[in-house]
């Protein structure tokens, strides 16, 4: 019976160690968060790979293709580039398409530009917009301030922080608890790598969740996939193929 109650009690102990442990302020892990991606070395970023789109995002998918909703899965070759400061383009990558004819969305200091139809596909501008919040952004100087102002644009609020769990590991949540509706940062405890990222699109609120960070594909430059929710359904996958360290990326892209 003792051993029984000692189990139980450490398993509990166990259960409560996040909401016992230390927690950084706020400024504390963006800083972190930027000394991170500062190490990489980055002014420039090409992931290839494929984009999988479910349900109504499908729809509009097939739409800005050109192509008749099949009532299924869409799945397609896509590109996303990331330019710092603050520029990023996904596009989409059809075989037979040229490269001045693909349906594309592009962030640039926050404002969007789209053509194809992709700017229809609300969970692909999320996706567009998350990747230059939290993977844009200038890391020298003051990285802290510019996540800051990156993540306010957001509507993520820069005062509350608590501890909670995802994609099996402990995480950091600026701006709301883990399960709150509300705008909100998750950043990994232990790597402060960027794990989710909920903020309003299109009047919704979009959970752009990155998974896999360290995977051979992307390494620690972009996770292995990055997945696009809204409420308990995914609506696009991108799933990393290659991703290209620094390439020369043309001001055009960034309209």
């Amino acid at each position: 019976m003792n051993r029984a109650r000692r189990a139980a009690a450490a398993a509990a102990l166990a259960a409560a160690l996040p909401a016992l442990a230390y927690v950084l302020p706020v400024p504390g892990i963006l800083r972190r968060m930027g000394e991170r991606r500062a190490a990489l070395d980055l002014a420039s970023l090409e992931v290839t790979g494929t984009l999988v789109a479910e349900a109504d995002a499908a729809d509009r998918l097939a739409a800005a293709l050109g192509q008749r909703a099949a009532g299924g899965p869409l799945s397609v070759p896509a590109r996303l580039a990331i330019k710092v400061p603050g520029r990023c383009r996904l596009e989409l990558a059809p075989a037979g398409v040229a490269e001045g004819s693909r349906p594309y969305v592009a962030v640039r200091d926050g404002k969007i530009a789209a053509g194809g139809g992709l700017g229809d596909v609300p969970a692909a501008v999320a996706l567009a917009r998350a990747a230059c919040t939290l993977l844009a952004v200038p890391t020298g100087g003051d990285a802290s301030g510019a996540y800051a102002a990156a993540l306010a644009r957001r509507g993520v609020p820069l005062v509350d922080v608590s501890l909670g769990r995802f994609d099996g590991q402990i995480a950091y949540v600026i701006g709301a608890r883990a399960n709150d509706a509300k705008p909100r940062l998750f950043v990994g405890k232990d790597a402060f790598q960027p794990l989710r990222l909920v903020a309003d699109q299109g009047g919704a609120l979009r959970d752009v969740r990155l998974l896999g960070w360290g995977s051979p594909t992307g390494g620690d430059w972009f996770p292995r996939a990055a997945e696009v929710w809204e409420g308990d359904r995914a609506k696009l996958r991108f799933t990393t193929e290659r991703a290209a360290a620094n390439p020369r990326l043309a001001e055009l892209l960034f309209p």
